[in-house]
């Protein structure tokens, strides 16, 4: 038998309420949460629930339709940054054409010597520039059958190039002279072996002057091929400074035309939005 009756009033407390939201100073408070009228029919639930994310996509579209037409809109900022990156690239542009021409130091014509090579395995080089011997020997690549596959670059084994770098050489410009050397006397290698292999015979009357022939366009000097790693430098720089204004330009006519087609759609978007506000009016109030 229970120990109670029904009559009396139970003993069991009642559950507390639950605490108000407590208010935060400077704010209004809250409202309650707003209820949302739902669908009754299942099918037409779902079509609300599918109506209201094409919505939330609309609202996105509608925004940055009418950001495109205000002053301060995202495509007009990007367009200021393109255009000071532009601004850099034509000051580059302008101090690169306006490299003065270095002035030119010649070399004495010291005779390049004891030149020898053979169509030997490893093809080995070797010649005299005054008291400095040169030696260089050819790195060869086999594959595994044993065969040579591939003719590799020439190695230096003798021979300091810097040092041939006249006493008198202006300081500022001894390093520049001592780097072209290096360079042009590793030309002069390469040169000597393909001569060897092609069975020419090496050239005569050479001199170190003619490793360093100074160059009439920029001031530099000229290798032993006549290439003038200077203007080749400049040549380069000049190229990829063309081809990052071309970039910058192309990028800022796409930055343009998507702000004008997105202002474009301001219209469209507003009314599209509407239609279908008013088709989830339908759904959620049918009165």
């Amino acid at each position: 038998m229970p120990n109670w009756r029904f009559w009396e009033p139970s003993s069991t407390p009642p559950e507390p309420a639950p605490p108000e939201r407590a208010a935060v100073p400077g704010r209004a408070p809250l409202p309650p949460p707003r209820q949302i009228a739902q669908a009754a029919d299942p099918a037409a639930a779902a079509k609300l629930t599918a109506l209201r994310r094409r919505r939330e996509s609309m609202v996105y579209d509608l925004e940055r339709a009418e950001a495109a037409r205000r002053p301060d809109n995202p495509w007009s900022e990007r367009i200021a940054l393109l255009d000071e990156s532009q601004a850099t690239v034509t000051q580059d542009l302008a101090e690169l054409a306006a490299e003065p021409h270095q002035p030119s130091w010649p070399l004495p014509p010291t005779p390049v010597t004891d030149i020898w090579s053979e169509a030997t395995e490893p093809v080995t080089v070797t010649f005299r520039i005054g008291d400095e011997a040169f030696q260089f020997a050819e790195a060869i690549d086999w594959d595994q059958r044993g065969g040579p596959v591939v003719r590799g670059d020439l190695q230096q084994l003798a021979g300091d190039a810097t040092r041939l770098v006249p006493a008198d050489t202006p300081p500022e410009r001894r390093a520049a002279l001592a780097q072209h050397l290096v360079d042009s006397v590793y030309a002069f290698a390469v040169g000597l072996r393909d001569r060897v292999l092609e069975g020419e015979a090496p050239p005569a009357s050479i001199t170190l002057a003619d490793l360093a022939e100074p160059c009439p366009i920029c001031g530099g000097w000229q290798e032993w091929t006549g290439a003038c790693p200077e203007c080749a430098a400049r040549v380069y720089r000049r190229q990829r400074l063309r081809a990052e204004a071309a970039r910058i330009t192309a990028e800022r006519a796409a930055e343009e035309e998507d702000r004008h087609k997105w202002s474009e759609r301001l219209p469209q978007a507003r009314r599209r939005l509407a239609d279908l506000d008013a088709e989830i009016a339908k759904l959620t109030d049918p009165a």
